[in-house]
């Protein structure tokens, strides 16, 4: 996996170092430049295909098109032989000249014939423009700008990046950098910047299944021009044009035969790969799969622990390794690992982002580095399949919806509600019935974010009164409004379009960027054979009743995985039908006892205000005294500003 960066502007070699060094943690192998009048690339390689030839930028043969790409390219052995017989000669085995020679055949739609994990920026001497792309599910990041920077208010029309550390790098565009209202609002509402926006304003990620082009200032076409070359698209069962439906047996058969290859396509490396186990149903299915195109004994895997009994899968992970008999290491995540390894993670991290689990994964890819280069992951598997808690929540919504008034849910449901135990244990019973009760009579189209996030409108209305403005509902949550009124989907207080908010925004905005920064912080390439293209799209083409089936999440994928058709089951039923625990850390006990004085300085005694001025303090001391005396579970909010406190300190401009 790499990193890239570039802009079109003044050339500057030193600048263009700063912004490329930025980026060492992504590729410690080598760096690689290029400048050509105003357009300056940038590249920071970590060597996986190719280790001698692969050096970026990579060029076509009469060096009229430049390329820095970050990803795999899956099919680039298939796509070789085409452009070769249309006359294109390859100087390397690298996957990344597939790009350049696909973009000489058949222009920007080449983008259409990629299968993998990318993004790349390539510049066209010739054509005087820029263009870019983010693969389809948005496993690689990219960030741009195109606002003018400068002293002379366009000195940098374009400036574009792996990651917003190497836009700041640039002293032009760091200049300009402000934080957004719009984005605070996003992470405080949704633990992580929801959709194309980020945290400053005039900097955007390209979103996942889009590209652009930016013709250079005197070109034919100047300026940006951007669109989508793939899309979402959701069965809600009966839609009109619906193919046929295959039998129960025969989609669990197609299943597996399209996870078989997916798994199989992502084998490809010139460096050691292992598979990073929870020992639960996504990442086992891929080591039961590993295990019949592997000898057993030579698969690596690694896995995280914790004292916590209700947070451990440890022991599951064990069991998966002992019946595949893996190569299987494991280390314990402790309080004082997340106190020691915090301030280097939240200095690394581009954005405010509250997924705790950020810090195990974080552990986890710094712990598999040592012994492997590219490692598997399970991620993708939830969000297509419907496997959280809140797919299970529609159908009760739905009804409860119906049935219950809004001043009946105010006035007697939610007041009773506090009175249930406050527990320390995963996912307890008092807190999902409060974040049911949260999003129940939210419009249908917002109630899957209310879900998931860190506060409500409400609650901001009182932390950050000063930003009401950015509080309206159409504001706060425009992006999840525009995905709707763009492609509505059949059924907006149903099972399809939870399925594509998930796999929209929550797939590429919070599950992606954690497992980007967190193995990309210790240069290890994580590969997600649930996001291959060919089995996301079977698997969003299924019935629903596939998915979600009596309150059974996963349906489809835990009848193939523990299926007796022909012989023994790929897993142990033990394994397939265990309850999910997800990955968390037990925050709301260490916010309580080991880490209370920690965040009692942060959020009470040192919060930054200078950078943060909009917060009502006295709203902050109230939820962190709540959550301490135990008269209500505060850690999804008091983390939350506790991520923001950490970032503001080491990132704010």
């Amino acid at each position: 996996m790499c990193g890239i960066c570039g802009f079109v502007g003044p050339p500057s070699p030193p600048v263009l170092k700063r912004m490329t060094d930025a980026l060492v943690h992504r590729g410690p192998d080598a760096a690689g430049a290029f400048t050509d009048g105003e357009v300056s690339l940038g590249h920071r390689r970590l060597s996986i295909i190719d280790l001698a030839q692969g050096q970026q930028p990579v060029f076509n043969e009469d060096r009229t098109i430049a390329i820095v790409f970050n990803g795999e390219i899956y099919n680039h052995c298939d796509l070789r032989p085409q452009l070769e017989a249309l006359g294109h000669r390859y100087a390397s085995q690298c996957d990344t000249e597939t790009i350049v020679h696909a973009y000489e055949a058949w222009g920007v739609d080449c983008v259409t014939r990629l299968d993998g994990m990318f993004a790349f920026v390539l510049y066209d001497a010739r054509r005087q423009l820029l263009f870019g792309a983010r693969d389809r599910l948005g496993k690689k990041p990219l960030y741009f700008t195109t606002r003018p920077c400068g002293p002379a208010s366009g000195e940098v029309a374009l400036a574009f990046a792996s990651e917003l550390k190497s836009l700041r790098a640039h002293p032009a565009v760091a200049a300009s950098l402000q934080v957004a209202p719009g984005g605070l609002v996003s992470y405080l509402l949704n633990d992580y910047v929801l959709g194309p926006q980020s945290i400053y304003e005039g900097v955007e990620r390209l979103e996942a299944g889009s590209a652009f082009v930016f013709g250079l200032p005197g070109s034919s076409a100047p300026g940006l021009r951007r669109w989508r070359y793939w899309n979402l698209h959701i069965n809600a069962d009966n839609q009109p044009g619906a193919s046929p439906p295959l039998s129960e047996e025969a989609a669990a058969d197609r299943l597996i035969d399209l996870l078989r290859r997916a798994v199989h396509k992502r084998l490809m490396s010139d460096v050691p790969l292992g598979v990073l186990l929870s020992g639960g149903v996504d990442s086992s299915a891929i080591v039961a799969l590993l295990a019949q195109l592997r000898p057993p004994g030579e698969i690596d895997t690694f896995s995280i622990g914790f004292d916590e009994p209700s947070f451990d899968e440890s022991g599951y992970a064990e069991q998966v390794a002992r019946h595949f008999g893996t190569r299987h290491l494991s280390r314990r995540f402790t309080a004082a690992d997340l106190q020691s390894r915090l301030p280097g993670i939240a200095a690394q991290m581009d954005e405010p982002f509250a997924d705790p689990s950020l810090l195990p994964v974080a552990m986890l890819a710094e712990f598999a580095r040592q012994h492997v280069t590219v490692a598997l992951g399970g991620d993708g598997g939830d969000e297509i399949f419907a496997g959280y808690d809140p797919f299970r929540a529609v159908a009760p919504a739905r009804v409860y919806r119906r049935l219950v008034s809004p001043a009946l849910h105010a006035r007697v449901l939610v007041p009773l509600a506090r009175w249930l135990p406050v527990s320390e244990a995963n996912m307890p019973l008092g807190f999902r019935v409060t974040r049911f009760l949260r999003g129940a009579l939210v419009e249908p189209r917002l109630r899957p974010a209310a879900w998931m996030g860190a506060f409500s409108l409400d609650q901001l209305q009182r932390l950050v009164p000063d930003l009401g403005d950015c509080l309206a509902p159409e504001q706060a949550y425009a992006p999840i409004l525009a995905a709707a009124r763009a492609a509505p989907p059949a059924n907006a207080d149903g099972l399809a379009y939870s399925l594509d908010f998930f796999q929209r925004f929550y797939l590429p905005d919070d599950i992606l960027v954690k497992a980007d920064r967190a193995s990309m912080l210790h240069s290890l390439e994580i590969r997600s054979p649930f996001l291959d293209t060919e089995l996301v799209e079977f698997v969003n083409a299924l019935p629903l009743s596939l998915k979600l089936r009596r309150g059974t999440t996963k349906y489809l994928l835990k009848q193939a995985l523990g299926a007796r058709r022909s012989g023994a089951p790929l897993l142990p039923p033990e394994i397939v039908h265990r309850r999910k625990k997800g990955f968390g850390i037990p925050v709301a006990r260490w916010i309580r006892h080991e880490l209370q004085p920690l965040f009692r300085e942060t959020l009470i005694g040192d919060w930054p205000e200078q950078a943060l001025p909009m917060f009502n303090r006295w709203e902050i001391e109230r939820l962190f005294d709540d959550h301490v005396r135990r008269a209500a579970n505060n850690y999804k909010e008091l983390w939350a500003l506790f991520m923001l406190a950490q970032w503001a300190r080491t990132q704010a401009p």
